[in-house]
């Protein structure tokens, strides 16, 4: 066996550990594969697969993680183990929560949303609207109004290729656009909330 690594949401990944290895081996496995351009700026979950991890074991996990540029988000444990170390209630994260793709321009008034990611495929126009539990990802210019986490998630991120919106909402932070007419980054941006503010910065590749 080996440790297994796939997406539950875009951008986020799912990391289940191979019970049948150390917790060194785990970690060695671990760097090797995060190790790749690929997973970098993603969100983390941690599936301990019924592996007995001690404080330090978690905090030499979540610093291989914080290294390779990736957002730990909790452990996910099974629903036979009675543990409570979880950072935040992930336990329930799962491939429930959907994707929704929208292959197409959002003009000004359309309006989308969905309980899940949503993936816009174009761009987002000015006084158009795009709402989702989740995370918010647009291979284009978002011009418009984002609502990430909308259920209250703050762990949510807004990722674009140009990123202009009027709006940025994350849970129950918000940000505007500058008035002023400011040439827009050449590189794709993620937003994402830190310290109580939304920050935002690019994404390396």
């Amino acid at each position: 066996m080996a440790i297994v690594i796939k997406g539950i949401t875009v951008p986020s990944l799912l990391i289940k550990l191979d019970k049948t290895k150390t917790v060194d081996e785990n970690i060695t496995e671990l760097e090797e594969k995060l190790s790749s351009t690929f997973f970098k700026g993603s969100l983390v979950v941690v599936d301990t697969n019924d592996i007995n991890l001690s404080e330090e074991d978690k905090r030499r996990i979540e610093e291989t993680l914080e290294k390779h540029n990736t957002k730990f988000l909790g452990y996910r444990v099974s629903n036979n183990t009675k543990s409570k170390e979880v950072k935040r209630s992930v336990d329930e994260i799962d491939e429930r929560k959907s994707l929704k793709v929208v292959n197409k321009t959002l003009r000004s008034g359309q309006r989308i949303e969905h309980d899940g990611d949503v993936l816009i495929i174009g761009d987002v126009n000015p006084d158009a609207y795009v709402i989702a539990s989740g995370n918010i990802i647009v291979m284009g210019t978002l011009r418009g109004i984002a609502h990430a986490g909308a259920r209250g998630d703050e762990t949510a991120v807004v990722m674009a290729l140009k990123l202009r919106p009027q709006q940025l909402r994350i849970g129950s932070f918000f940000t505007r656009s500058p008035d002023e007419n400011i040439e827009i980054p050449e590189y794709p941006e993620k937003a994402f909330v830190r310290e109580n503010q939304i920050y935002i910065e690019k994404i390396q590749t």
